[in-house]
């Protein structure tokens, strides 16, 4: 009886077993087969809206559903008006679900994705979001338009946000700035400007440069796809103290007419009840004059006033010709240092202009069309960009004086509408004397260092004579059979010490790559001297082609001394040399040498041949003796 019991027992684990593979086989199979409803499901499109009522510059949320796709083809929202849209990101919304009833299997999938934005109404009215159109698997599907109301909204005692034109009428090109000040008397949570002014196509706009006062707090702020520095104070606006939030816009008017600046929005959320500071913009706001108060969140959104800007075209009669689109008011200084050099030296120039609200788009006059400067001095052809500083713009320009016969800068001009005057009106800087000292030429001797010796001296003859090999008797040893001359045997020899050389020169291999990776810049200063030979040498034949050879020698001779200090060859001057090398105790003799190198090279570049062609062979040898002394020491 106990052994049919356990008979049955092990039958009937046998079989629960059994069926939990079967079980376990219908649902992998009911997973890799799917039925044929999931292959056929529909594809449907859903608009869904967070609210359908809205303030003007009021942002909410909308999502198109696709249900029965995996994903979707982001669709185009070209005839969508009234609205800025920004997009937000897609995701899968794709689920399944698997269940078992009398163990039949049934399995469940939902295919979906979601496409989300964040629409911004631009105008008051009943708007509507159209049809859009939605591809997916090769098919277009089409949602179902939706009406929102777009409400005026009205500004309250809490915030209040202001907009102010530095000038009501201006001219083409002349720049306007535009100051946004936002009225702050309690905490927010989240905020976004809206500003429809940006999307005109007739006006430029920009950030102006913010100069940093480090007793103030700056912040970045969202406006109109873009970022600006807005600055935090306080102020009074009718009688009451705030906090405030403010920016400036700088816009350039493209065409003449009369337009209105519409108003700017911001929208943001607030709470009421107990005070607490561990909420959004107690990291934005930190004094006592702001608290964020706990409690039922509420929404604002808050209309500046709006303006309007005159803008006049700028007359054609009595335009100059240099005239370059500066418009405004402007004053043009300059000064040059050094003030003594020799042909072909650097002066680095510096112009300054002041005098416009907005200098950020003003460009530096392009000196190689000022008639005199371009005559006398060599220009290149690059501008700098210039930095802001103080309501001044600062250019500097490297200019070389071309002849000894110089005596000063001449005057820069600038040619701009006065826009008080209302005329054209040139601008321009007093001259700056300089002293110009000729180059000295460099010949053969000086290269060498030597007089030049006459051609056929006879070579005296060593007075012990030529010494040959001999062979003899008398060269010969004693040789006798042992242990050393089995040594010293070509094969016993090879065997013996080979391995142990090997080795050695693998591990001395080893240790070398090690230290010139450890060290990049003693690599990079080893191979500076066959750099420059190649160098000088790839210039020799261009000068031989016809082509010249004191600018890429100039060159290769800076990216010497570069690789041998371990810096930009480009941006080392004569300064830079004298100091290093005298640091690192090179002789004054091969300072001064080396120095007169760089100016003869200098003078050919970029003073052409106003001094005679120097002789490419024997300044070669005499770069070549130098660098030779400057490996020596370095």
């Amino acid at each position: 009886m106990r052994e049919l019991t356990q008979r049955t027992r092990s039958l009937y684990t046998l079989g629960a077993a059994v069926g939990s593979i079967s079980i376990a086989l219908v649902i992998v199979l009911g997973l890799l087969v799917p039925s044929a409803a999931n292959a056929q499901e529909e594809v449907s499109l859903r608009l869904q809206v967070e609210s359908r009522v809205v303030y003007v510059g009021e942002s909410f949320l909308v999502q198109i559903v696709v249900d029965g796709a995996d994903s979707a083809e982001q669709p185009n929202f070209s005839e969508v008006k009234d609205f800025n849209i920004e997009y937000l990101g897609g995701s899968n919304n794709s689920s399944q679900s698997i269940t078992i009833i009398n163990g039949k299997l049934q399995r469940v999938v939902q295919r979906g994705f979601i496409f989300s934005y964040r629409f911004t109404p631009t105008r008051v009215g009943t708007l509507v979001i159209p049809q859009i159109t939605v591809k997916t698997a090769g098919e277009s599907y089409r949602t179902i338009p939706l009406t929102i109301e777009v409400t005026k909204p009205g500004e309250t005692e809490e915030f209040k946000l202001r907009i102010r034109l530095s000038r009501e009428t201006c001219y083409v090109g002349e720049p306007v700035t535009l100051d946004v000040i936002w009225y702050l008397r309690r905490d927010v949570q989240d905020f976004r400007f809206t500003a429809p002014l940006l999307t005109n196509p007739d006006f430029d706009f920009a950030a102006p440069e913010v100069q940093i006062d480090n007793s103030k707090r700056y912040y970045r702020v969202p406006v109109g796809g873009s970022e600006v520095i807005a600055e935090k104070g306080r102020a009074m606006l009718d009688g009451v103290t705030y906090a405030t939030l403010n920016f400036r816009i700088a816009m350039i008017p493209k065409r003449p007419g009369s337009f209105v600046i519409p108003e700017f929005l911001v929208a943001c959320e607030s709470a009421t009840g107990r005070v607490s500071r561990r909420d959004f913009f107690d990291d934005f706001f930190r004094d006592d004059f702001f608290s964020f108060r706990r409690g039922e969140i509420k929404k604002y959104v808050v209309p500046s006033n709006k303006l309007s800007l005159l803008v006049r075209d700028l007359p054609t009669e009595g335009r100059p010709s240099g005239f370059a689109g500066h418009v405004g008011e402007y004053r043009l200084t300059a000064s040059a240092e050094p003030a003594e050099v020799n042909i072909g030296d650097p002066i680095t120039l510096t112009l300054t202009i002041e005098g416009s609200d907005y200098l950020e788009h003003i460009k530096m006059p392009p000196l190689q069309n000022q008639t005199f400067l371009a005559r006398d001095f060599k220009i290149p052809e690059e501008r700098a960009d210039g930095t802001i500083q103080g309501g001044k713009k600062v250019f500097t320009q490297t200019i070389r004086a071309r002849s000894e016969e110089i005596e000063e800068i001449p005057p820069v001009e600038l040619v701009y509408f006065d826009t008080k005057e209302g005329r054209y009106r040139t601008a321009r800087s007093k001259p700056i004397p300089i002293k110009v000292n000729p180059t000295r030429v460099v010949t053969a001797s000086d290269a060498e260092g030597v007089e030049a010796a006459p051609l056929g001296a006879p070579i005296e003859q060593w007075s012990e004579g030529i010494a040959y090999n001999f062979e003899g008797s008398s060269v010969l040893e004693l040789q006798e059979y042992g242990i050393l001359s089995v040594v010293t045997k070509p094969g016993w020899l090879a065997a013996i010490l080979i391995p142990p050389l090997f080795y050695s020169a693998l591990l001395s291999g080893l240790l070398f790559m090690r230290g010139r990776r450890r060290d990049p810049a003693a690599k990079r200063a080893r191979g500076a001297f066959k750099r420059l030979q190649r160098s000088l040498g790839e210039a020799s034949k261009a000068t031989a082609r016809g082509g010249d050879f004191q600018e890429p020698a100039l060159d290769a001779l800076r990216d010497y001394l570069g690789d041998k200090l371990d810096r930009t060859g480009a941006t080392i001057t004569a300064l830079d040399i004298e100091k290093v090398f005298d640091e690192r105790g090179a002789p004054q003799e091969l300072i001064v040498a080396l120095l007169e190198i760089i100016h003869a090279l200098e003078a050919g570049a970029y003073a052409g041949t106003a001094f005679g062609p120097a002789d490419p062979e024997s300044l070669t040898r005499r770069i070549i003796d130098t660098a030779k002394k400057i490996d020596e020491i370095m």
